[in-house]
């Protein structure tokens, strides 16, 4: 038994229809093909109830004779997904030609010339991520075919790109699921850590599996307009994405209404010729208490697939002009509250005044940065602007740079050097200590040069 991503799954069952589907089988084989699934169903399949229903079905359609016409093993595989489906429409639910491996085959060359196109094709897919871009107006878009395990920096890169855009488009309307895992990492990029998304029963075991999201190692986007494009072929963890972000009003879907498959599952062996795909588990959103099986996520914007892209990228644009709005007025009523800092002066303040001032200060730029106003940089700045104007001053920012940028050398480097100026020089060397061992830890190519800066702090104390 293995799990496999609902794309893979689609596209195994096409290559092996193709090309190891076309063996002749007899009645002998369909009795005991049911047989077999019958079992593998009634100990299986996450619904025990539907399961025997599903059973009787088939074998009463097996005495009906429906399974006479079929003489290959591809159309009965395809004979049998339909009928196993008449019951209670899973989608999950499918049989299809067993692989068989190379070495166990005749392989002809055009076999041959299949695999290796497919498995070209696969390659030019990025890991399922087709497309990323920054359309006109800072929109940024990215379309996904698939979610592959363990394509976490896949997602990162292509997220790093959109990280300062005023909205997010993502394209799933292709889309034929995935890993779980992965969807939940993306959905951790739209969605604030440690809430819960869904939850996941598995008959076996009789366990419960809860979705939380978590840390990403790239920048969340918790308030930047997000609109997913959605469609019929937009399948198991698309419609998951889709439903997670729906159901937690993070964002506007656009298209026509996905597929409708929400059950997780595996694929099992039926015997040498034939496989399974049974879903064993079902999830449960935490705010609707169900989920869109059999239903598929419904958009809030319904249109056609051929308008659906320049209908989202009307309404993204749109939301990204108020969504730069909002930011810019944001933006002016920090920074009159860290002038209103800086225009003090300070000679005269005492140690409690001047704590005061670093905890106003940090609280100004921590703001600023959960609003994705003041990067590091930024900060930086700010602090040199002021070393000449006022050297306390600039200490307070550059310390609160530390804080916010703790993970950064150049952050401990710049408050060293102001420590150093304000002739607090045992402090400074401590900080140029830590920024040495950061670029260490991070093998950074500017490590000699921060080796040569506290040398020379060193000799001057």
């Amino acid at each position: 038994m293995k799990s496999f991503s609902v794309y893979l799954l689609l596209f195994i069952i096409v290559f092996k229809v193709d090309v190891f589907g076309q063996k002749k089988i007899n009645e002998k084989f369909k009795k005991e093909t049911i047989s077999r699934i019958d079992l593998l169903l009634k100990e299986n399949y996450v619904f025990p109830d539907q399961a025997e229903l599903i059973s009787s079905y088939l074998n009463k359609s097996l005495k009906e004779g429906k399974f006479k016409k079929y003489e290959l093993l591809d159309s009965f595989a395809i004979g049998l997904t339909k009928e196993i489906r008449i019951v209670n429409n899973d989608k999950h639910l499918g049989v299809w030609p067993a692989f068989v491996p190379v070495k166990e085959q005749e392989v002809s060359n055009n076999d041959y010339q299949i695999y290796l196109k497919n498995y070209t094709d696969t390659r030019k897919q990025a890991n399922g991520f087709k497309e990323v871009k920054i359309i006109d107006g800072n929109i940024g878009y990215l379309n996904i075919d698939f979610f592959l395990a363990e394509t976490n920096n896949t997602i990162d890169a292509y997220m790093s790109l959109l990280a300062n855009t005023d909205a997010v488009i993502i394209d799933l309307q292709d889309n034929g699921g995935g890993n779980p895992k992965t969807v939940n990492y993306l959905c951790s990029y739209f969605l604030e850590s440690n809430l819960l998304i869904n939850t996941l029963y598995f008959r076996q075991g009789n366990r419960k599996e809860e979705v939380i999201t978590h840390e990403i190692n790239g920048k969340k986007m918790i308030d930047v307009p997000l609109f997913i494009i959605t469609g019929p072929k937009a399948f198991s963890g698309a419609e998951e994405f889709s439903y997670n972000m729906q159901t937690q009003k993070r964002a506007t879907l656009v298209g026509e209404t996905t597929g409708g498959a929400a059950n997780p599952g595996d694929v099992f062996k039926v015997n040498s010729d034939l496989e399974i795909f049974i879903p064993t588990g079902t999830g449960t959103n935490p705010i609707t208490k169900t989920n869109w099986e059999g239903i598929g996520v419904i958009p809030e914007i319904k249109t056609s697939a051929e308008m659906a892209y320049s209908k989202t990228v009307e309404l993204a644009s749109q939301a990204a002009e108020i969504y730069r709005n909002k930011k810019a007025s944001e933006s002016k009523k920090l920074y009159a509250e860290l002038e209103g800092i800086l225009d003090k002066p300070t000679q005269s303040y005492s140690e409690s005044d001047i704590a005061k001032i670093d905890q106003q200060i940090l609280q100004i730029f921590t703001k600023g940065k959960d609003l994705n106003l003041f990067s590091e940089g930024e900060i930086n700045f700010f602090g040199s602007q002021n070393i000449k104007k006022n050297p306390i001053i600039a200490e307070s920012i550059f310390k609160s740079n530390t804080a916010l940028y703790s993970k950064s050398p150049m952050t401990y480097l710049a408050y060293g050097d102001i420590l150093e100026l304000n002739d607090k020089k045992n402090l400074a060397l401590t900080n140029f200590e830590k920024s040495i061992a950061l670029a260490e830890e991070q093998k950074a190519p500017y490590l000699e040069g921060l080796k040569m800066r506290y040398e020379k702090a060193k000799s001057n104390k």
